[in-house]
Protein backbone atom coordinates (compact mmCIF):
# COMPACT_ATOMS: atom_id res chain seq x y z
CA UNK A 1 0.00 0.00 0.00
CA UNK A 2 1.24 3.45 -0.88
CA UNK A 3 1.21 5.72 2.15
CA UNK A 4 -0.93 8.78 1.60
CA UNK A 5 0.98 12.02 1.46
CA UNK A 6 0.24 14.11 4.50
CA UNK A 7 -0.63 11.23 6.81
CA UNK A 8 -1.46 12.21 10.41
CA UNK A 9 -0.50 9.61 13.01
CA UNK A 10 -1.36 9.92 16.71
CA UNK A 11 0.37 7.76 19.31
CA UNK A 12 -0.47 7.09 22.95
CA UNK A 13 2.98 6.46 24.42
CA UNK A 14 2.44 3.60 26.86
CA UNK A 15 4.81 1.13 28.46
CA UNK A 16 7.78 3.19 29.68
CA UNK A 17 7.40 2.05 33.28
CA UNK A 18 6.91 -1.60 32.37
CA UNK A 19 9.95 -1.48 30.10
CA UNK A 20 12.04 -0.16 32.98
CA UNK A 21 10.74 -2.86 35.33
CA UNK A 22 11.58 -5.57 32.81
CA UNK A 23 15.09 -4.16 32.51
CA UNK A 24 15.57 -3.89 36.26
CA UNK A 25 15.79 -0.11 36.00
CA UNK A 26 14.08 2.83 37.67
CA UNK A 27 10.82 4.00 36.05
CA UNK A 28 12.37 7.33 35.09
CA UNK A 29 14.95 5.48 32.99
CA UNK A 30 12.04 4.03 31.04
CA UNK A 31 10.73 7.53 30.35
CA UNK A 32 14.21 8.62 29.21
CA UNK A 33 14.33 5.65 26.84
CA UNK A 34 10.89 6.67 25.60
CA UNK A 35 12.26 10.10 24.68
CA UNK A 36 14.98 8.43 22.61
CA UNK A 37 12.37 6.33 20.84
CA UNK A 38 10.35 9.46 20.05
CA UNK A 39 13.38 11.27 18.65
CA UNK A 40 14.16 8.36 16.39
CA UNK A 41 10.60 8.19 15.09
CA UNK A 42 10.28 11.92 14.41
CA UNK A 43 13.33 11.85 12.17
CA UNK A 44 11.77 9.11 10.00
CA UNK A 45 8.45 10.89 9.43
CA UNK A 46 9.35 12.53 6.09
CA UNK A 47 10.47 9.27 4.49
CA UNK A 48 7.20 7.65 5.58
CA UNK A 49 5.08 10.59 4.40
CA UNK A 50 3.87 11.28 7.92
CA UNK A 51 3.15 14.99 7.79
CA UNK A 52 1.77 15.24 11.34
CA UNK A 53 2.82 13.25 14.39
CA UNK A 54 0.75 13.79 17.55
CA UNK A 55 1.87 12.10 20.75
CA UNK A 56 0.17 11.79 24.13
CA UNK A 57 3.04 12.41 26.50
CA UNK A 58 1.45 13.55 29.78
CA UNK A 59 -2.22 13.30 30.75
CA UNK A 60 -3.91 15.42 33.39
CA UNK A 61 -4.52 12.12 35.20
CA UNK A 62 -0.75 11.50 35.34
CA UNK A 63 -0.44 14.06 38.14
CA UNK A 64 -1.67 11.24 40.40
CA UNK A 65 1.66 9.45 40.07
CA UNK A 66 4.46 9.65 42.65
CA UNK A 67 5.79 13.19 42.89
CA UNK A 68 9.37 12.08 42.31
CA UNK A 69 8.39 10.43 39.02
CA UNK A 70 6.32 13.40 37.88
CA UNK A 71 9.12 15.85 38.73
CA UNK A 72 11.57 13.69 36.80
CA UNK A 73 9.26 13.53 33.79
CA UNK A 74 9.06 17.33 33.64
CA UNK A 75 12.85 17.55 33.74
CA UNK A 76 12.99 15.16 30.77
CA UNK A 77 10.42 17.24 28.89
CA UNK A 78 12.38 20.42 29.56
CA UNK A 79 15.56 18.78 28.25
CA UNK A 80 13.71 17.63 25.16
CA UNK A 81 12.26 21.08 24.50
CA UNK A 82 15.47 23.04 25.09
CA UNK A 83 18.01 20.63 23.61
CA UNK A 84 16.67 17.96 21.27
CA UNK A 85 13.84 19.98 19.74
CA UNK A 86 16.24 22.72 18.60
CA UNK A 87 17.90 20.43 16.09
CA UNK A 88 14.53 19.17 14.85
CA UNK A 89 13.31 22.74 14.33
CA UNK A 90 16.50 23.55 12.43
CA UNK A 91 15.63 20.63 10.15
CA UNK A 92 12.16 22.05 9.43
CA UNK A 93 9.95 20.48 12.11
CA UNK A 94 7.05 22.65 13.28
CA UNK A 95 6.10 22.25 16.94
CA UNK A 96 2.69 22.70 18.55
CA UNK A 97 1.75 22.22 22.19
CA UNK A 98 -1.70 20.81 22.94
CA UNK A 99 -3.26 20.62 26.39
CA UNK A 100 -4.12 22.89 29.31
CA UNK A 101 -1.24 25.34 29.35
CA UNK A 102 -2.32 26.90 32.63
CA UNK A 103 -1.36 23.75 34.52
CA UNK A 104 2.16 23.33 33.13
CA UNK A 105 5.34 24.12 35.06
CA UNK A 106 6.50 27.63 34.14
CA UNK A 107 9.78 26.54 32.58
CA UNK A 108 8.10 23.85 30.45
CA UNK A 109 5.44 26.28 29.24
CA UNK A 110 8.03 28.96 28.39
CA UNK A 111 10.19 26.47 26.46
CA UNK A 112 7.16 25.09 24.63
CA UNK A 113 5.90 28.49 23.53
CA UNK A 114 9.40 29.53 22.51
CA UNK A 115 9.63 26.41 20.31
CA UNK A 116 6.25 27.26 18.77
CA UNK A 117 7.41 30.79 17.93
CA UNK A 118 10.71 29.64 16.44
CA UNK A 119 9.10 26.98 14.26
CA UNK A 120 5.88 28.72 13.21
CA UNK A 121 7.08 29.19 9.62
CA UNK A 122 8.52 25.71 9.19
CA UNK A 123 6.92 23.48 6.57
CA UNK A 124 8.26 20.08 7.62
CA UNK A 125 6.69 17.55 9.97
CA UNK A 126 4.16 19.01 12.40
CA UNK A 127 4.96 17.61 15.84
CA UNK A 128 2.10 18.00 18.32
CA UNK A 129 2.87 17.00 21.90
CA UNK A 130 0.01 16.64 24.35
CA UNK A 131 1.10 17.81 27.80
CA UNK A 132 -1.33 18.17 30.70
CA UNK A 133 -3.99 17.02 28.26
CA UNK A 134 -7.40 15.38 28.51
CA UNK A 135 -9.94 15.37 25.70
CA UNK A 136 -12.91 16.15 27.97
CA UNK A 137 -10.96 19.04 29.51
CA UNK A 138 -10.20 20.27 25.99
CA UNK A 139 -13.93 20.40 25.20
CA UNK A 140 -14.66 22.10 28.53
CA UNK A 141 -12.08 24.79 27.77
CA UNK A 142 -13.59 25.29 24.31
CA UNK A 143 -17.11 25.68 25.73
CA UNK A 144 -15.90 28.05 28.45
CA UNK A 145 -14.18 30.19 25.81
CA UNK A 146 -17.38 30.33 23.75
CA UNK A 147 -19.41 31.45 26.78
CA UNK A 148 -16.85 34.07 27.76
CA UNK A 149 -16.93 35.49 24.24
CA UNK A 150 -20.74 35.51 24.02
CA UNK A 151 -20.78 33.18 21.02
CA UNK A 152 -24.31 32.74 19.66
CA UNK A 153 -25.72 29.17 19.75
CA UNK A 154 -26.32 29.47 16.01
CA UNK A 155 -22.57 29.94 15.52
CA UNK A 156 -21.66 26.73 17.33
CA UNK A 157 -21.37 24.47 14.31
CA UNK A 158 -19.23 21.41 13.70
CA UNK A 159 -16.72 23.70 11.99
CA UNK A 160 -16.69 26.02 15.01
CA UNK A 161 -15.92 23.12 17.33
CA UNK A 162 -13.11 21.83 15.11
CA UNK A 163 -11.63 25.31 14.83
CA UNK A 164 -11.55 25.87 18.59
CA UNK A 165 -9.91 22.68 19.77
CA UNK A 166 -6.21 22.54 20.62
CA UNK A 167 -5.38 20.98 17.27
CA UNK A 168 -5.70 22.40 13.78
CA UNK A 169 -9.08 22.04 12.06
CA UNK A 170 -9.00 19.82 9.02
CA UNK A 171 -5.91 17.97 10.19
CA UNK A 172 -7.42 15.10 12.14
CA UNK A 173 -5.52 11.83 12.76
CA UNK A 174 -5.75 9.12 10.13
CA UNK A 175 -4.40 6.51 12.55
CA UNK A 176 -4.28 6.36 16.35
CA UNK A 177 -1.78 3.90 17.83
CA UNK A 178 -1.60 2.77 21.43
CA UNK A 179 1.54 0.94 22.46
CA UNK A 180 1.93 -1.46 25.38
CA UNK A 181 -1.49 -3.11 25.10
CA UNK A 182 -2.10 -6.82 25.81
CA UNK A 183 -1.59 -9.34 23.04
CA UNK A 184 -4.77 -10.55 21.33
CA UNK A 185 -6.39 -13.48 23.10
CA UNK A 186 -9.37 -15.52 21.95
CA UNK A 187 -9.75 -13.34 18.89
CA UNK A 188 -10.04 -10.17 20.97
CA UNK A 189 -7.68 -7.45 22.08
CA UNK A 190 -8.07 -4.45 24.38
CA UNK A 191 -8.08 -0.83 23.32
CA UNK A 192 -8.24 2.29 25.50
CA UNK A 193 -8.30 5.80 24.11
CA UNK A 194 -7.55 7.41 27.50
CA UNK A 195 -9.18 10.70 26.41
CA UNK A 196 -6.63 11.30 23.65
CA UNK A 197 -8.11 13.48 20.88
CA UNK A 198 -11.64 12.02 21.28
CA UNK A 199 -13.33 14.45 18.89
CA UNK A 200 -10.47 14.57 16.40
CA UNK A 201 -10.24 10.78 16.16
CA UNK A 202 -13.87 9.99 15.31
CA UNK A 203 -12.81 8.82 11.83
CA UNK A 204 -9.37 7.50 12.78
CA UNK A 205 -8.32 3.90 12.38
CA UNK A 206 -7.33 2.76 15.90
CA UNK A 207 -4.60 0.15 16.31
CA UNK A 208 -3.10 -1.31 19.47
CA UNK A 209 0.23 -3.09 19.75
CA UNK A 210 1.80 -5.02 22.59
CA UNK A 211 5.16 -3.38 21.84
CA UNK A 212 6.19 -1.17 24.75
CA UNK A 213 6.89 2.40 23.70
CA UNK A 214 10.69 2.36 24.29
CA UNK A 215 10.89 -0.63 21.91
CA UNK A 216 8.76 1.00 19.20
CA UNK A 217 10.63 1.56 15.93
CA UNK A 218 9.98 2.83 12.43
CA UNK A 219 9.48 -0.79 11.34
CA UNK A 220 6.53 -1.05 13.73
CA UNK A 221 5.15 2.23 12.39
CA UNK A 222 5.40 1.10 8.78
CA UNK A 223 3.66 -2.21 9.51
CA UNK A 224 0.82 -0.47 11.38
CA UNK A 225 0.29 2.04 8.58
CA UNK A 226 0.07 -0.78 6.05
CA UNK A 227 -2.28 -2.75 8.32
CA UNK A 228 -4.55 0.20 9.10
CA UNK A 229 -4.82 1.28 5.45
CA UNK A 230 -6.56 4.59 6.28
CA UNK A 231 -7.15 5.30 2.58
CA UNK A 232 -9.86 2.61 2.58
CA UNK A 233 -12.15 4.51 4.97
CA UNK A 234 -15.65 5.27 3.66
CA UNK A 235 -16.51 8.11 6.11
CA UNK A 236 -20.11 6.88 6.30
CA UNK A 237 -20.43 5.98 2.63
CA UNK A 238 -21.54 2.62 1.28
CA UNK A 239 -19.09 -0.03 0.16
CA UNK A 240 -19.79 -1.04 -3.43
CA UNK A 241 -17.90 -4.34 -3.32
CA UNK A 242 -17.58 -7.01 -0.63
Amino acid sequence: MEIKKGLHVGIILDGNGRWATQQGKERLEGHAEGVRALLGLIKTCPENRVQTLSVFAFAIANWKRDKSEVDGIWILFLQFLTTHLKGLIDDGVRFKLIGDRSGLPDAVLAASEDAERRSVSNSGTLLQIALNYDGVDEVARMVKNALQNDISPDDVTAQYVQSHLDTEAGNEPDIIIRTGMPEASGGMSQWRGSAFLPLQSVQSVCVSTEVLWPNFTVDHLQKIIAYADPSSRLFGGQRTKV
